[in-house]
């Protein structure tokens, strides 16, 4: 392990180092940025190999080729939405640090608050408790109240509705992005030349320690981890009024309009913890969870899972439903859309 962990360093030293080839990262900037690095793998030692070793390889290839400097030339605004109902403190403060410590981005977050008065009081003491402590950026956040409970499709919208930055993603109020997570992905999705990128392979559980895969069988799960430019909500609005399988809906739009899309090669970006029990997904009765492979060089673990008969009837039903629309029904049915 020692061995392991000195090697660990010695690549963390590289990417800092690779990363002064931005010319807006100043060197304060980058020595907090070592400082983070290391705290997040420590933290999450037990799946750094899943979580940061692939995203620190990529990078890497990026900031050596030149093709970084190129892509972006002044330091990149993204917007995080994040919906809010019934948190936990303790997740809700792991997911604003993670937030809150993205290197190398301007951060624009957008709580959405979706009807209790007690999240709202959560979530103002934790920004202020956050700002108490020395961070790696500054970010700007708006806090939003909506006075009934609408659903996680409403709650988002309510904050899209709001953005101004030109690129966007959604971060769940219980998971955490990796320190580098918002800059790789936006180097990828520049260097593609594409709309949106989705960045959701993998999730770990920060209680027991193991991971979820979700397959790419599972092709209507939803991607609520992905990055995207602003200018896709212009074109095709977000989740209209629906409160469950927003994500799916929404990914059904995209596939309809032919919105270029493509996977992140990186294995995984953020830690996700278990759900409530009261959560509910389309994606989740089709998951097997398992332990920790041993000595793998990426995965801890698969999702084998085939979709239960009553969820692939969901899924069909999108189906025969987007084909039965033409795009001058979808502008009438999202008003979002611009007239064809």
């Amino acid at each position: 392990m020692q061995a392991e962990l000195l090697a660990h360093l010695e690549r963390i030293d590289q990417l800092v180092s690779a990363l002064a080839a931005l010319p807006w990262l100043k060197s304060a900037e980058l020595e907090q940025a070592r400082q983070v690095l290391l705290d997040f793998d420590a933290g999450y030692w037990p799946v750094v190999r899943t979580m940061s070793l692939p995203l620190y390889g990529e990078l890497m290839l990026l900031l050596s080729s030149g093709e970084a400097v190129s892509l972006l030339r002044e330091r990149p605004r993204l917007a995080v939405v994040i919906p809010l109902h019934r948190g936990r403190a303790e997740l809700l403060r792991q997911t604003l640090q993670s937030l809150r410590c993205q290197l190398g981005v301007e951060i624009e977050c957008l709580i959405s608050i979706d009807g209790d008065p007690q999240d709202r009081q959560l979530a103002e003491a934790l920004l202020e408790e956050l700002e108490s402590e020395a961070q790696a950026n500054s970010w700007l956040v708006s806090l939003l109240f909506s006075d009934v409970n609408r659903g996680v499709g409403m709650c988002r919208n309510q904050a899209l509705a709001q953005l101004e930055a030109p690129f966007f993603s959604c971060l769940d109020a219980d998971d955490v992005f990796h320190p580098l997570r918002c800059l790789h992905a936006l180097l990828v999705l520049l260097r593609e030349g594409l709309t949106r990128l989705n960045t959701g392979w993998c999730r770990a559980s920060l209680f027991e320690r193991k991971l979820v895969l979700t397959n790419d069988r599972l092709s209507y799960a939803g991607h609520n981890s992905f990055v995207a430019r602003s200018e896709l909500l212009r074109q095709c609005g977000y989740q209209a009024d629906l409160r469950f399988f927003e994500d799916t809906e929404f990914m059904q739009r995209h596939l309809y309009y032919g919105v270029p899309t493509m996977d992140s090669p990186v294995v995984a970006h953020y830690l996700h913890t278990e759900p409530r029990a009261d959560y509910l997904s389309l994606s989740s009765p089709c998951r097997l969870e398992v332990h920790a492979i041993p000595d793998h060089p990426y995965l801890c673990g698969s999702v084998i899972s085939e979709p239960l008969p009553s969820w692939r009837a969901v899924y069909l039903e999108y189906q025969q439903r987007y084909r039965s629309l033409s795009k001058w029904d979808l502008p009438r049915a999202f008003p979002a859309f611009p007239a064809s």
